[in-house]
């Protein structure tokens, strides 16, 4: 939803807040509403004016008599950064301390809905810690405060509130305002070739998640355990920001297998933890499942944060069965200048002491455009989503090949987009 402001088109952000009225509103659902709306207001001051965030809660707003819990989520969903009220609502209790039940739903559809990095959690640490927390949330940024209203002073526990939720929703607005891909090593991402982390032992496999849209993602899954294994290509639906699951059919017999696929990243590494929930035994023989952790392949390219994930995933279709070759001519990375009249980023690789046997280059242009070349051996192997320089090359390409200019280009009109087998 856009707005003026000014001469600037603004974008609105809607923040929902999620309370609960267990506990005294004076303390919690007021208070923390009241400092929202000030941060909020305060956000709206200091930011350029490209962003407007605006604060909604429960029906508000919903004309009508409307289904209460439909109306709730049908907003969460929309949201661009959701807030909870998770105090402990049984302080003293002989029965496990928790939040408001509502709220926990609620943050847990928040969290499938718009992932962690746009969840704020709020908790009035007066009546419980963070380290009280139901186990999922114990380790998760928590914006704390402390207020009981026979012994603290609301004004300034509101203004020390309102700073703390200034901080953490201008991070939360920043992630939902990403007018781009994220790329680099702590990036999210589910395409590109995975290995089994125990391969090599006698047992392993790969993970191949070569078409990733908005709802699923298109793999192929090989394991072994000696010499029996097991393959399968199917398509996995997505059922959260880092959660997808995928039903195949068990053959003529009707079963239906079941395999889920997580991904986290521990430290610097991306892993993807794939569990057969449910027997796929029609794909793999006896002694072999799917399951295991499945670490990501160095991609240069995405990994030093050059290209993003639907950029890498239009490159593989483009150069298809040379996709390989070319990736491998990466292992040194930078950027160069663009010698063209048309607007582009200029990236070039080559290996460590065979510069000019095996380099690369590749120029990606504003509106998904591609060019790409490589050395193979005899020759440069050229490709291009652009008509108008299938066989031709741009400026830039022609003074990077400047170097070897005798070995010959060969003009890559089609290639096979299927990925080949592993050796």
């Amino acid at each position: 939803m856009y707005s003026k402001v000014g001469d600037q088109n603004t974008v609105k952000r809607t923040i929902f807040y999620s309370w609960q009225s267990d506990l005294d509103a004076s303390g919690n659902r007021n208070l923390i509403e009241d400092a929202l709306k000030r941060a909020i207001k305060s956000i709206k001051k200091d930011d350029t004016g490209s962003v407007e965030p605006v604060l909604d809660r429960d029906t508000a707003g919903v004309s009508g008599s409307p289904s209460i819990s439909e109306s709730i989520f049908a907003k969460i969903t929309l949201a661009d950064v959701f807030v909870a009220d998770v105090s402990i609502i049984n302080t003293g209790s002989e029965n496990r301390l928790t939040p408001n039940p509502n709220v926990l739903v609620e943050l847990g559809y928040a969290i499938a809905q718009l992932g962690w990095e746009r969840v704020v959690l709020v908790q009035n640490t007066a009546y419980g810690s963070p380290e009280e927390l139901p186990f999922d949330l114990r380790g998760r940024r928590v914006v704390p405060y402390s207020f009981r209203n026979d012994t603290d002073n609301r004004s300034e526990v509101r203004a020390l509130l309102q700073g703390r939720l200034e901080a953490a929703l201008k991070a939360a607005l920043h992630e939902s305002t990403q007018m781009s891909l994220p790329s680099g090593k702590g990036a999210p991402l589910w395409w590109g070739k995975w290995k089994n982390d125990s391969d090599g032992l006698g047992f392993g496999g790969t993970l191949n998640i070569r078409e990733v849209c908005a709802t699923g993602f298109l793999f192929d899954l090989s394991v072994f355990n000696g010499s029996h294994s097991g393959e399968i290509t199917a398509y996995a639906r997505l059922v959260a920001q880092d959660l997808a699951y995928a039903r195949v059919e068990n053959g003529p017999d009707g079963e239906v297998g079941e395999i889920q696929f997580r991904r986290e990243l521990s430290g610097d590494r991306q892993i993807i933890r794939v569990e057969e929930t449910s027997s796929c035994h029609y794909y793999h023989g006896m002694g072999v499942q799917f399951s295991g952790n499945f670490v990501h392949v160095l991609e240069p390219l995405f990994d030093y944060g050059f290209l993003n994930e639907l950029e890498m995933m239009s490159l593989v279709r483009l150069t298809g069965e040379y996709y390989e070759s070319l990736r491998v001519r990466f292992q040194g990375i930078g950027e160069s200048e663009c010698l063209d009249s048309f607007e582009a980023k200029v990236i070039h690789g080559g290996v460590r002491g065979l510069y000019t046997i095996m380099e690369g280059i590749i120029m990606s242009g504003p509106r998904g455009e591609l060019w790409a070349a490589y050395l193979d051996d005899d020759v440069a192997r050229y490709f291009t989503t652009e008509p108008k320089w299938k066989e031709q090359l741009p400026k830039t390409i022609e003074d990077w090949r400047s170097r070897f200019n005798d070995k010959p280009v060969k003009f890559h009109a089609y290639v096979s987009a299927i990925p080949p087998d592993e050796p």
